[in-house]
């Protein structure tokens, strides 16, 4: 059943919204530039061009800024774009095709590497930990419930819908901080392949989703 569509934000609201994603965006390009700790809400409202206090009046706190940057680059992960694939794809080239997205796309990018700088921040800051925690829970729940209902087994294996996908997210976030220590782009893409190539043919799309 389609679901109705959201009301036209308000004059008020849609400003609101727009400096909060102005904000959001700043915080990104600083924590690319600068990293976790070098990231200061100064910093922040120079980037985006706004004042301290439009600042304040979204986000009280170092924390909540974070939480809502965590919260804005998740619901990007989540828009996944339209499978392009030939009319004769397979199981298998369904599945290559979606793990290189979530490489390219999502994973090999500043904003994906923005997303680390908090993510390992908030494993020795109580504070931001405290305060994001929810924000992981709830990704994690629709990132699993997705790839519950995208994928299946091709070999019998139920665990594999869940664990396989995760397990690729978690070597392709590896790359990410492998690249400090090499800087062979075409070495770390031929790890890509190699990965797919041992993982594609152990899934396949749920529901004969292949050409979408």
């Amino acid at each position: 059943m389609k679901s109705a569509e959201a009301p036209p934000l308000g004059r008020q609201e849609a400003k609101s919204l727009r400096t909060r994603n102005a904000l959001c965006d700043a915080t990104v390009t600083c924590l690319v530039e600068f990293g976790y700790g070098e990231t200061t809400l100064a910093r922040v409202v120079e980037k985006a061009g706004l004042s301290n206090g439009a600042l304040l009046h979204h986000f009280p706190s170092k924390e909540h800024l974070m939480t809502a940057t965590a919260q804005h680059l998740f619901a990007k992960t989540l828009n996944r774009p339209k499978r392009r694939l030939p009319e004769n794809a397979g199981d298998k080239d369904v599945i290559a095709a979606d793990l290189r997205t979530n490489w390219s796309y999502y994973i090999n990018t500043p904003q994906y590497r923005a997303l680390l700088e908090i993510l390992i921040a908030s494993r020795t800051d109580k504070n931001l930990r405290a305060q994001i925690a929810g924000t992981l829970h709830e990704y994690h729940r629709q990132a699993v419930a997705y790839m519950m209902s995208a994928y299946e087994s091709a070999i019998g294996e139920p665990e594999d819908a869940e664990l396989l996908p995760v397990m690729s997210n978690i070597f392709f976030r590896g790359l990410l901080i492998q690249d400090q220590y090499s800087a062979d782009p075409h070495k770390q893409q031929r790890m890509v392949e190699r990965w797919i190539e041992i993982v594609a043919p152990l899934l396949r799309p749920r529901g004969g989703t292949a050409g979408q």
